[in-house]
């Protein structure tokens, strides 16, 4: 039994970095930026079966501007650097995997949110 979860552990971090794979495909190739203030700096698998987006806004007063603002709209902005939610890559990353966002500034780390699927 203990082999079994080993083996599902394994394959779920396989699809963490299939999925990683595709997703930093998106953002080189497709992704749009909600202003020239932002990058996506590393799309990366987590422990689990997760994939982690580092974004960052390099401006001082992008980052200002954000971390002016409640923690929700802190997570809102975060979702910027997410897929759309009708975007296409949706359709390769597993149903069971999540996607979240750390967005960082130019004076370090904002805050974390997940970002919503269809």
């Amino acid at each position: 039994m203990t082999l079994a979860l080993g083996a599902c552990g394994d394959n779920n971090k396989g699809d963490a970095k299939k999925s990683a794979g595709v997703l930093s495909d998106y953002y080189y190739s497709i992704w749009q930026a909600p202003s020239p203030d932002w990058e996506v700096r590393k799309v990366r698998p987590g422990n689990e079966n997760d994939v982690t987006v580092e974004a960052q806004v390099v401006t001082k007063t992008l980052t200002k501007r954000i971390m002016e603002r409640s923690r929700m709209e802190q997570m809102e902005i975060a979702r910027m650097a997410c897929p759309d939610y009708s975007a296409k890559i949706w359709e390769k990353i597993e149903k069971e995997q999540s996607v979240g966002v750390v967005l960082s500034g130019s004076a370090g780390h904002i805050i974390n949110a997940l970002c919503k699927r269809p």
